[in-house]
């Protein structure tokens, strides 16, 4: 089976707004390092001072802190954003640690202007707009919880939620990707609960969200991050960052491929970065765009609320041909087929901790 790229729909970020794929507007620079005009193309990188976008090639075209964009934020941290429409959805820490009630969520417009922000969450890691009565999903982290709020951010109260009580959801939700495909809508779900990490994909079209798969199918993965679902030609491709991959910190590029995204999907690899680019520190972010090239984050050590260190990097490589293992390994921790990954670039660097580097068509 060869990967031929082709059209992918619903590629355009971490999460897809109302649209399906792309927004038509965006944010203007509030803090600019460069007098040319924001390219429509951007990658959107939240970190521990704030939020920027970055050109493709790795050069900044804006950049916020949080205080910038949601107010008094002396010690908060990125964890994620989504588009919204003409703005962006965005979630991060405003305290010490990941307790119960140390994170908030925002909205802003197209012109970076503050529509809301609501406190009061568990170490959010992303928020995603529900299309079926525009409610807010917040990925609780600390809370084991998806949690869906009022749309206008007008309160903190859950409208319906999903947590462990549910048998098949593990909790530690830490990323999330809305997909929208034949006239659905489905929510993939990354969980790093202690030694029994997983991804999971659920059918939030009818309102009570309903389990639909797991990957892997026994077993756990180490520490998985930002999975994203993507149609490449006509098969289905599950990417994810493997944190711990090959063990503590020392992370890889994961890859599962299925037909049908209603069907879990079949493992194919991990991909392991070679001296080009060094080993993954601490690795949190994958993209792909419609021409093959990936973008991955790697958060680097240090970092965290307010600031901290600034070793994290965007590296950009290439999609690559491969096949399922004709020895049927299942992509389980221990279970795994490694692969180099082949030419990658490290694009940017010296960043305070980002969280993922998602492509953005504005």
């Amino acid at each position: 089976m060869r990967i031929v790229l082709a059209a992918m729909v619903g590629c355009s970020s971490s999460a897809s707004d109302g649209e399906g794929t792309e927004t038509e507007s965006g944010l203007p620079p509030m803090t600019s390092t460069t007098t040319s005009t924001l390219s429509q193309e951007t990658l959107v990188v939240p970190h521990s001072g704030g939020l920027q976008l970055l050109a493709l090639d790795g050069s900044v075209s804006a950049s916020w802190t949080w205080t910038d964009l949601a107010g008094s934020c002396a010690r908060c941290g990125g964890e994620g954003a989504s588009p919204d429409g003409d703005g962006l959805l965005l979630s991060f820490t405003t305290g010490e640690g990941g307790g119960a009630r140390t994170g908030a969520i925002a909205r802003v417009d197209a012109n970076g202007d503050l529509d809301f922000r609501v406190d009061g969450f568990g170490f959010p890691h992303d928020v995603i707009r529900d299309p079926l009565d525009d409610t807010l999903i917040v990925v609780e982290t600390g809370a084991d919880a998806l949690r869906w709020i009022p749309g206008d951010g007008s309160a903190e109260s859950a409208v319906r939620s999903l947590t462990t009580s549910d048998a098949q959801f593990p909790g530690n939700p830490n990323g999330a990707e809305r997909v929208d495909v034949g006239g659905r809508s489905y929510l993939l779900v990354s969980h790093r609960p202690n030694g029994d990490g997983r991804i999971t994909m659920w059918d939030i079209t009818d309102g009570a969200p309903t389990f639909v798969w797991r990957f892997p199918a026994s077993g756990h993965v180490a520490t998985p991050h930002g999975p994203i679902l993507r149609p490449v030609g006509s098969d289905w491709w599950l990417l994810w960052a493997h944190t711990d991959g090959q063990g503590r910190n020392n992370g890889t590029v994961s890859l599962a491929v299925t037909s049908d995204p209603t069907v879990a999907p079949t493992y194919v690899a991990d991909l392991v970065p070679g001296d080009d680019v060094g080993p993954f520190s601490f690795f949190r972010g994958v993209e792909l765009l419609t021409d093959g090239r990936m973008f991955l984050t790697d958060s680097g050590g240090g970092g965290g609320p307010g600031g901290g260190g600034a070793s994290g990097r965007v590296i950009e490589a290439t999609f690559p041909d491969l096949e399922p293992p004709a020895t049927g390994e299942s992509g389980a921790y221990g279970d795994q087929v490694f692969v180099p990954l082949g030419d990658a670039t490290e694009i940017a660097s010296g960043l305070g901790m980002p969280f993922e580097a998602w492509y953005w068509a504005r």
